[in-house]
């Protein structure tokens, strides 16, 4: 049972598409309800593909940034705090994390395809 559940999680990380389509396509299946569905697979698949881009800078170029990762989470925290203050005069907390979130969903799922790209290119170029 470990071992199914450890190659599950490796296979989210590695395949973070994947793991979005089939929250996606289990969510729909129960609930029947597709924007829902959308939702709460981006905010679920979210992890997989900060630690996804995480585990390929490591691989690209030997080091860790998981520094500069969480630095980015919480810069973009900040400024949806800020934007979010500035355009409605009071923070709602909830709203703010959620809108965080999902940026930081846009960012690394676009970071994800872009280092998914150089890393083919520079096993390609290795050869």
């Amino acid at each position: 049972m470990e071992n199914l559940l450890s190659w599950i999680v490796a296979t989210a990380v590695t395949i973070p598409l994947l793991a979005w389509y089939l929250v996606y396509i289990i969510t729909v299946k129960t609930t029947r309800k597709k924007k829902f569905s959308f939702r709460l697979a981006v905010d679920v698949s979210t992890i997989f593909f900060i630690l996804s881009v995480h585990f390929i800078l490591v691989e690209l170029l030997g080091q860790s940034f998981l520094l500069v990762i969480l630095l980015m989470i919480i810069g973009a925290a900040g400024a949806f705090t800020v934007l979010h203050w500035k355009m409605k005069d009071d923070v709602e907390i909830h709203k703010v994390i959620k809108g965080a979130w999902r940026f930081n969903f846009l960012l690394f799922s676009t970071g994800y395809i872009v280092l998914v790209l150089i890393g083919l290119v520079h096993r390609i170029l290795s050869v």
